[in-house]
């Protein structure tokens, strides 16, 4: 039976923890653990805060020490499939959350949390089903109904998503992710019942910051379709000076450790390799905003093309295994990427982790933007892959980067300045790889795609080896879930109106209309 002076004591935790205040929690429970090594809850909340942090490899070792103790606590189950998922042990995750639901049938999280891991592997049909069952547990969880929101999104249903975006809002007026994910999907005009609840919302006072972020950015789209550039702008300005002091982001490391990557490239000489693997990847990448939603759609129209959308897997094995704090590890990088069988190892690490999507396509894409950084290592490992670089014309590109509001990762979006530096990097890294790699990278200019859509998506099917479908021309059919801000977009035919769209802002915003 737990004593008094531990239940306080873990009481306080439990406070500090609902504060947020994750190191003080791990300090703090750290040593009474050790006093009390028999208390489970106190793994759980050591692992949790962990788990907050984005150490999911120490919280997976304290939800494995409590659930020694109490084998058949479901929280610490629970918990410990999200440190599987997060870690991308995707197997292992789901495998677990099959128990939770045999122990008991009514713990709404497992639902909800394995509907979400079903999400990530694109079988969003599976994810819905999971939803709809934590519904009937209990129709007034708002988490539920947004998560089925989003998932209809993906799925370009987008009244469906709108109306449980609606139910969201109704139980939970202040889960505001709810309102940017109704923004997504409306064309605006002045009489819009959403626009004007917005605009109330705006000037109320019992939302907090974090929530005046998703107010403001939707509002920025509303005001956008209206035709009110000046209100729009302003919307902008504030939504990201806001959510940039929320995170309070330093670019300096990114801009470091592409400039490493350049450095580290330059001195390195790629020897030929076997691919252990038959399966064939095209990998879609460039800057956000640059047209890859677009291209993955066109290619996945083709018969013998999957696509798994943006795969996180490229940037894990890279980041553990050549990065520690943001940086190259010298010795290791020149260690593993010239030694056979350890980058073998690592093409079987991606390699098994994309057969957890359920596909028989010959082909598959991995369309994670940011592996433009990877592209040296992705020609050592997977030399007979396709890379395709999407490219936009730079200001119109920053543009639409500042105007979206995205699911963490893209911090460098939130401020003018550090979308310049970004750019900037990200240009020369490109440039560097296309002079070391010249044949084997693809760019196809959004532009381009555009205005002579039939050409070059001739030209992109081309490079990828495929026999011309012209189902590669109804992209906007294309039935492959999309989960990212493009969903809208990428499910309409062409359209210019994109082409231009810096010209109606630059008046607002000097910084990228000055230094790019």
């Amino acid at each position: 039976m737990i004593n008094q002076d531990i239940s306080n004591k873990i009481k306080i935790l439990i406070n500090q923890f609902n504060a947020q205040n994750f190191e003080l929690v791990i300090s703090k429970a750290k040593p009474l653990i050790k006093k009390n090594p028999e208390y489970a809850i106190l793994y759980n909340l050591i692992g949790s805060s962990y788990q907050n942090l984005g150490n999911y490899s120490e919280a997976e070792k304290n939800f494995k020490n409590g659930l020694k103790l109490d084998p058949y606590n479901i929280a610490l189950m629970n918990n410990l499939a999200m440190s599987y998922k997060n870690l991308l042990k995707y197997k292992e995750a789901q495998e677990l959350y099959l128990q939770i639901i045999t122990k008991n049938e009514k713990y709404i999280n497992a639902y909800v949390n394995f509907g979400n891991l079903k999400r990530d592997l694109n079988q969003f049909e599976e994810a819905i089903e999971l939803y709809e069952k934590a519904l009937k547990i209990n129709s007034e969880n708002h988490i539920v109904h947004y998560s089925l929101a989003l998932a209809h999104q993906g799925l370009g249903n987008f009244k469906k998503s709108i109306l449980y975006s609606n139910k969201t809002l109704k139980l939970n007026p202040n889960f505001t992710r709810a309102d940017h994910l109704i923004s997504q999907s409306t064309k605006y005009d002045n009489k819009n019942e959403h626009y004007i609840k917005l605009k109330e919302k705006i000037n109320d006072s019992k939302f907090n910051n974090e929530e005046k972020v998703d107010l403001y950015f939707a509002l920025a789209k509303a005001e956008e379709d209206i035709g009110n550039v000046k209100d729009a702008c302003e919307y902008l300005l504030k939504g990201n000076k806001l959510k940039k002091e929320l995170i309070q982001y330093n670019i300096s490391k990114e801009i470091n450790l592409i400039n490493d990557l350049k450095q580290k490239f330059s001195k390195y000489k790629i020897t030929k390799t076997k691919e252990v693997d038959k399966t064939n990847i095209i990998f879609i990448l460039g800057l956000p905003r640059s047209g890859t939603s677009l291209v993955e759609q066109i290619i996945s129209s083709h018969s013998q093309v999957f696509g798994c959308g943006e795969l996180p897997i490229l940037s894990n094995i890279i980041k553990n295994n050549f990065i520690k704090e943001e940086k190259l590890i010298s010795n290791d990088f020149d260690e593993i990427i010239n030694n056979p069988l350890k980058s073998n190892t690592l093409r079987n690490n991606y390699f098994n982790f994309i057969k957890n999507f359920k596909f028989s396509e010959k082909y598959v894409i991995d369309k994670a933007p940011l592996n433009f950084r990877w592209i040296g290592f992705i020609k050592n490992l997977f030399p007979n892959s396709k890379v395709i670089h999407c490219t936009r014309e730079k200001k119109n590109n920053c543009l639409s980067m500042y105007k979206n509001l995205f699911e963490g990762g893209l911090n460098f979006t939130y401020d003018q300045k550090d979308l310049v530096s970004y750019y900037k990097s990200y240009d020369d890294l490109m440039k560097f790889w296309k002079s070391k790699y010249k044949d084997y990278i693809f760019d196809i200019k959004y532009e381009d795609l555009i205005n002579n859509n039939t050409e070059e998506t001739k030209k992109i099917i081309k490079f990828c080896d495929l026999e011309w479908e012209e189902s590669c021309l109804s992209f906007h059919k294309n039935k492959n879930p999309i989960k990212t801000m493009s969903t809208a977009q990428a499910r309409k035919p062409i359209y210019k109106t994109s082409l231009n769209a810096f010209d109606k802002f630059k008046n607002f915003l000097n910084i990228l209309d000055n230094e790019l």
